[in-house]
């Protein structure tokens, strides 16, 4: 079993917008579709960590189909697979999705989560993760919080050197998020210490997000998660069998090039899709 460095337990939180609004770099029809199964897997590799390390994923977001789709990953067969012993109930209370009550962006919504997260688990350092990290590797997570856990503060830059993946705070300590152009810099600026020459090339998962087509490439390289092959696999026009998600008695289905769907095989091999309405901001679990 592997252990947090110093008996750390995290929380680790993850923004995530409205999907409609989401990936505008990323030149492709199914952007959308894309952005939610490659926030699927972030959290699928969050997960797999063991529960001594992170004890809850904090998802904030106010997109209705991420909310449904996140809820129906905690039915599926294979999270928690590697941990057997521990009830669909222990791992549904590792996943909590609270609303965007900011809604003025990723920095506001990172202060948010992490406020909440601080409150009701004090003793927890907080980790802000991006959510486009579709090759994640759990040992790679563990690496990088067992080297934040020494410090107040921490930072790791992306591939590119110049955004960030991951912002940590120990317990006590304030997250102070300044994502954005060269965020990197003016996290360090803050006072953030600098895990990327320490780590370097050991976390390539962890630190490939995806904003462009040439970074989707890099990261199917490196070898993406099962929810990015599937939405991957499912190409630009594959049909479409919707649930209504919540709407007021609107369409079952969606077309594919909205990208506003999960593609057959994304949660536990089921054929289960579920679409948005996409008429404004969605609907999330209130923070129990």
């Amino acid at each position: 079993m592997w252990l947090p460095r110093n008996g750390v337990s995290w929380t680790v939180v993850l923004p995530l917008k409205n999907l409609t609004r989401a990936k505008t770099r990323l030149d492709r029809p199914d952007r959308s579709r894309l952005a939610l199964a490659m926030a699927l897997d972030t959290v699928m590799a969050v997960l797999e960590s063991e529960t001594d390390l992170v004890g809850a994923v904090m998802i904030v977001t106010n997109d209705r189909t991420a909310d449904h789709a996140l809820s129906t990953l905690l039915n599926s067969h294979y999270i928690g697979a590697d941990q057997p012993n521990l009830s669909p109930a222990a791992r549904s209370a590792r996943l909590v999705v609270i609303p965007d009550e900011p809604d003025r962006g990723l920095n506001p919504a990172l202060v948010h989560g992490a406020a909440l997260a601080s409150a009701r688990w004090p003793t927890r350092a907080v980790a802000a993760l991006s959510a486009d990290l579709p090759a994640l590797r759990p040992p790679e997570l563990h690496q990088a919080l067992s080297e934040a856990s020494q410090h107040r503060r921490a930072v790791l830059a992306d591939a590119t050197g110049t955004g960030t993946v991951l912002l940590t705070a120990s317990a006590g300590a304030t997250l102070q998020p300044a994502f954005g152009p060269h965020s990197h810099a003016t996290h360090r600026r803050s006072g953030a210490v600098d895990l990327t020459g320490t780590l370097g090339g050991s976390v390539p998962g962890l630190r490939r997000d995806v904003d462009t087509l040439a970074d989707l490439a890099q990261a199917r390289d490196l070898g993406v998660g099962r929810a990015t092959r599937a939405a991957l696999t499912a190409g630009y026009h594959s049909p479409l069998v919707a649930e209504d998600s919540g709407g007021s008695g609107g369409e079952s289905g969606t077309s594919a090039e909205s990208g506003l769907s999960v593609p057959p095989g994304i949660v536990g091999g089921t054929q289960r899709r579920i679409v948005s309405d996409a008429s404004g901001p969605g609907r999330a679990k209130k923070y129990p």
